[in-house]
Formats: structure tokens, sequence, C-alpha cells
């Protein structure tokens, strides 16, 4: 059999219609792990679809019985759980059964994206959850800065945008939108399933090729460009909310996942807010008492990356936690990241990794995404290689690249009162 994406353990194959099959031995569990992903995410739709991939991922759990639920349901007839998500550049359909289960389960989703439901009662009626899910969001002033801090990043273009959508576009879109959307995001040449757990490898591939070898191949789907990397960073945006804490996202573009300093960029991730011992967790709140919550992330989007950092704090506070953040951001570029910081963010990320992967559905995630996402697809322990091979050297270049003056865009979501008091004395 194949070795898939020449991934040591992975077993693949590609259908005719370009549906890529992985199967995923895990002999230690019970449980079997299916990850059903497309290659079309939120970050392709033009400005009057926005929110259309995401409404069709609601519309994949309608039924058509019109009775709520059903396919949820019929999972959890068969000891088992689902769930769907979508994101700029993926959308994924996972489930988790028993063994003996995993056939029926692979079966039933494989029914929910050839065709699903598109009756025009069932669209209404997810179009009012969907205005919910957004009225929601808006509630929550931690969202509001991250959707803030996005847009600013990206503005003008999908990955900027809300991946629900808006309140006026998911009233506008109509059911010729998403049976188009629908046909497109599971397309051959646009799907790719995983299935991870204690199966025998040539079975794996001969179900989901049984399963999927029905869908039409389609043309691979294209994301529209970007170039930004380089702008200079606004005035930060502050937002009035109905909270009793001030939210802030603080963020700007790094190397993406086609640059070879990525990997650097990760442990520099690390080191600034991954796990207790990060710089920005021991600053802010171990040491100054600024918030409860901090944390650093890298969020990929086509060609480009960002860091972000996300917190909150008192109003009260926020100038001092944002001037500790700043000034880390400065501490790093002008005085450097010591080796024993690199060792321990190099032990976190590697360590995570190693434990997640002790879940089939872990697994099963990890390859699909690799083979939807990454232009080149590796294994865990290929991973781990690369980031153990980088130095604390390349972790200070990245610093001394990245962090520059006027490097962050920063925004705020909190009271309003508190907003506009501060809002003459903060700049970048």
């Amino acid at each position: 059999m194949p070795v898939a994406n020449g991934v040591s353990g992975a077993f693949g194959r590609t259908l005719a219609n370009g549906v890529e099959a992985i199967v995923l031995p895990v002999p230690h569990t019970r449980a079997v792990s299916i990850y059903l992903a497309s290659r079309i995410g939120s970050g392709s739709e033009g400005a009057e679809h926005t929110g259309v991939t995401h409404f069709v991922e609601h519309m994949l759990f309608r039924d058509r019985s019109g009775q709520p639920a059903q396919i949820s349901i019929a999972i959890e007839r068969l000891g088992g759980q689902i769930n769907a998500a979508t994101e700029l550049e993926i959308t994924s359909v996972t489930a988790k059964v028993p063994v003996e289960s995993w056939e029926k389960a692979l079966r039933l989703l494989s029914e929910m994206v050839h065709a699903p439901t598109m009756d025009d009662r069932e669209i209404e009626k997810e179009r009012l959850v969907i205005l919910d899910e957004l009225a929601m969001l808006e509630d929550l002033p931690e969202e509001v800065a991250r959707r803030a801090l996005m847009s600013q990043l990206w503005p003008q273009h999908p990955f900027g945008r809300e991946i629900a959508g808006t309140v006026a576009t998911v009233r506008e879109l109509a059911r010729d939108d998403l049976v188009e959307r629908a046909q497109h995001m599971f397309s051959g040449v646009n799907t790719v399933v995983a299935v991870a757990g204690s199966i025998d490898p040539l079975l794996g591939l001969n179900v989901v090729e049984k399963e999927f070898d029905r869908l039409s191949s389609g043309p691979r789907q294209e994301y529209p460009g970007f170039h930004g990397e380089s702008r200079d960073a606004d005035e930060p945006i502050l937002i009035g909310k109905d909270a009793e804490q001030a939210y802030f996202s603080i963020g700007g573009f790094v190397p993406g996942r086609r640059d070879p300093r990525r990997y650097a960029i990760d442990l520099l991730a690390a080191v600034l807010g991954a796990g207790f011992g990060a710089r920005l967790v021991q600053e802010l709140r171990e040491r100054r008492g600024l918030t409860y919550d901090i944390g650093a992330d890298i969020v990929q989007a086509g060609q480009h990356a960002a860091l972000i950092i996300e917190g909150s704090t008192d109003p009260g506070r926020l100038l001092d936690a944002l001037g500790v953040v700043l000034g880390q951001f400065e501490d790093m570029a002008m005085a450097g990241i010591a080796d024993d910081e690199v060792e321990r963010a190099r032990a976190y990320v590697v360590g995570a990794l190693v434990r997640a992967l002790e879940d089939s559905a872990v697994v099963a995630a990890w390859h699909a995404r690799e083979v939807v996402l990454e232009p080149d697809a590796c294994g865990p322990s290929d991973l781990i290689d690369r980031v153990t091979a980088i130095t604390t050297e390349e972790v200070n270049l990245a610093a001394r690249s990245i962090f520059m003056q006027g490097w962050p865009s920063i925004v705020v979501s909190g009271p309003s009162q508190d907003i506009a008091r501060i809002s003459g004395r903060m700049r970048v």
C-alpha cells in the first residue's frame, strides 16, 4: 500500500475523482476517528457571499426527515460524537465512534456531503440559528477584539472577515448560493478523508473509496492573493462594549508556512505565550498580577501568517498591561532570548504534540490538515526534527526582524467609559 505523503505509518490512496483517502493505524485505542476535510474555507468567499461556507457547514446536519438533529442522534446511537468547523482555509466534519461502528459512521458522513439537505424550510431555520450565533459573538468583547484585529491585518480580504458572515449577508444568502458552494466544497479534488484507529489499512482505504467514489471531481479551490506583510501598523482601535474587563488583541505579520523561518517563529511564539514559563505569563500574571489569562498564537492564512497576543485586564490597568507586552517585544529584539527560554519553549511545543497524538482524533486531524494546508506535508516525527533543529540564534534573528518599531496592530474592546477615558493616551 502507498504511504501517504511519505509519512511512515500513514497509508494513502488518491481516488479516481481526486479524493485523498488516508488511513492511520492506532492499535492502542478502541475508538476510531474520522476527519472529513474540504479544502474550501471562508477565505475564498466573495464579499457578497460572506458566511456561505459556514452556512453550508450548518446545513450538512439538516436531515431530509425534517426531524431536528437526526444526523447527530444517529452518530450518538452508534456510541459516538460528531462536530464540524469552518476555518479560513478548511472546513471539516469530525466523528469519533467505537471501532465496531466506524463504517456506519463513515457512511453517515458520506451521505451528509454527497447531497446535503437544502430544503427551503430547513434553510430558514438554520438562518435563524446563525443570526443568533452572530448576535452571541457580538456580545463577546474578546471576539469583537479578535475580529477587528483580523480585519485590520487583512483589510478588504476574506481572511479578515467574520467566518460566520454578517447579519446582512446571512439574510441575503439564497438556496442556489448554498447548493453551488456545497457542490464545490465537496467535489473530489477538494475532499480529504482521514481515518485513525485500530483498523486494517487496506480495509479502511477500500471502505473510504466505496463511500466517496461517487463525488464529482470538480475544480481545485484557489484563494485570492494578498500583499500586506510590510505595511505599517495602524492607530490602535478602541471598541466600547458592556464588559467588566478590557480585552486586547495585539498582532502583526510574521513569515508564513512557506518560509523556512516558520519553525523559529513557532518557538518565538511559545517563548512569549505558551505555558506558565512563557515571558508574558511570567511578567503580566505572576510578577505584576495584571491579567488572569494571556497567550500568544500563530494564525496562518494563505502565504501569510500573523503572531497574535490576546489577553484581558482591569480597564484601569490596561495601559500598564499593554506597556509590558510592547516592552517584551523591544526587549526580545534588543537584548535577545536566552538559551534556557528557547529550550523550555521547545520542550513545551514538542511535549504538547506528543501528548495530543495519544488521541486518534488528533492523529486523523493532523494528517488531513497536513494534506490540505501544508505546501510540504510531513509527519509528527519530521515536525519534531525540524523544531529540534532550530537554534537560539535563529529565534533571536526572527525576533529582531519582526519586533521593529510600529510592528503590532492593537485592538481593545471593553467598557465604553474606560475606553473613552484612555483613548487619548494610547499610541503604538
